[in-house]
């Protein structure tokens, strides 16, 4: 490539993304055994899943920061920067020190074809060995079984929940997509399993590779008293342990996956970091945003799944209904799903499209159901302006695509 600049880095990888994809890791550990990056820090603890694998990193990272850890952290995708997929105790790094890593992999690359999404990963191993983290916190992309984090040596893998998404790439149902997700799985390395349901593909194949599980239920979970406190329950030693936190996180079942995740690395949670902490949630991720004299709550829920916990936990954070909702996902998705999922009224509804690689309009899908399509995200975003009133609660919910886009518009 030669370039110092990013932008012409990430153009040129997305375009190698899409001349030949293979669904495979093993040429990825090729490349990160010539920069040796099998094993890039103290700790590692991959974490995949359908929904929640963000906000589990994200807190699981503030709770070892907390204790003077040094964290490096990976998300997939980004809302609106690409340097967001690699973050430093909490900070994006800069794009200069991200070329650095891709000329690295780059060097090491030869003969080996490397995706969009094994040069993220690469270069995040890379960069988090030149900061000698003491944890790196890794989110898969999709799936699992085929994923680039599969390179490294983890101490902790975790599956935050199985549902329906990506059925093309993964499965049609939850036991073939729970096989999947269970690809991480390693022989003797402890998982965490946040879903209640019973998938007998994971609880099979963890059995299989003699893998201590900490399920939720006997070992963690999250009892929700009212708006004002829940409390948080934690396997340590062999006990359960129960902290009540004053006031309810917006994750709090990944709340009590990061706490479990830090036990299991040998690091203290104590009561009162999690009772006083104030924990910073990720854009994007039920995000209220005052803008003209409106209330926009920003969401990368794009499964049913995803949108129904939304809905559910909405009263938590307002007593606000819903006036009007900006959709758009990518292609392939559960469109009726989702629709049937946010719970609101038709006419309340605009879809947008989606822009990229798997970008659609879903125009031919709306007019089935009587709704109302705006192509253009600033005609959409003037739309809704013009259809709402000062106080009104906008939805803005699916793709990390017309999220982060129209995050740009009313965060700024």
């Amino acid at each position: 490539m030669g370039s110092s600049d990013l932008q012409p880095w990430l153009a040129w990888i997305e375009f190698a993304q899409q001349t030949g994809r293979r669904r495979s890791w093993h040429h990825v550990v090729r490349v990160a055994r010539r920069l040796d990056l099998l094993k890039p820090a103290r700790h590692i603890v991959v974490v995949a899943g359908t929904n929640g694998k963000g906000t589990t990193v994200n807190f699981t990272e503030q709770l070892l920061i907390a204790q003077d850890v040094t964290v490096g952290s990976t998300y997939s995708p980004h809302l609106q920067r690409y340097n967001e997929r690699i973050q430093i105790n909490g900070r994006v790094v800069g794009d200069r020190e991200i070329v650095s890593a891709f000329e690295a992999v780059h060097e090491a690359q030869d003969d080996v074809h490397l995706s969009y999404h094994d040069y993220a990963t690469l270069a995040a191993l890379w960069i988090f060995k030149q900061h000698q983290v003491d944890v790196a916190l890794l989110e898969v992309g999709v799936g699992g079984r085929y994923d680039a984090t599969n390179v490294v040596r983890r101490d902790v893998n975790v599956i935050t929940s199985i549902a329906l998404d990506h059925q093309e790439m993964l499965g049609p149902d939850l036991e073939t997509i729970g096989w999947e997700k269970a690809g991480i799985a390693r022989r003797g390395v402890p998982l965490l399993f946040g879903d209640l349901k019973s998938i007998s593909t994971v609880i099979g194949r963890v059995r299989a590779l003699a893998c201590p599980i900490f399920r939720r239920g006997p070992a963690f979970d999250v009892q929700l008293h009212d708006q004002e406190k829940c409390t948080i329950s934690i396997l340590q030693g062999a006990s359960v342990r129960s902290i009540e936190i004053l006031g309810v996180p917006k994750h709090p079942l990944s709340l009590a996956l990061a706490a479990q995740i830090t036990v299991i690395l040998g690091y203290p949670v104590s009561d009162s970091v999690l009772f006083d902490a104030p924990f910073k949630q990720l854009p994007g991720r039920m995000e209220l945003i005052h803008h003209r004299d409106r209330m926009w709550l920003l969401d990368v829920a794009h499964n049913p799944d995803a949108v129904e916990y939304l809905v559910r936990f909405l009263p938590k954070l307002t007593d606000q209904s819903v006036a009007k909702v900006l959709l758009g996902t990518s292609k392939r998705k559960d469109f009726a799903g989702i629709l049937n999922a946010l719970k609101v009224p038709t006419d309340r509804v605009l879809v947008t499209a989606t822009q990229g690689r798997r970008g659609t309009t879903w125009k031919t899908q709306s007019a089935d159901f009587g709704i109302q399509c705006i192509e253009e995200l600033d005609f959409a975003y003037q739309e809704l302006v013009a259809n709402t009133v000062s106080g009104d609660l906008i939805l803005v919910v699916g793709s990390f695509d017309v999220v982060g886009r129209l995050r740009a518009k009313v965060a700024s």
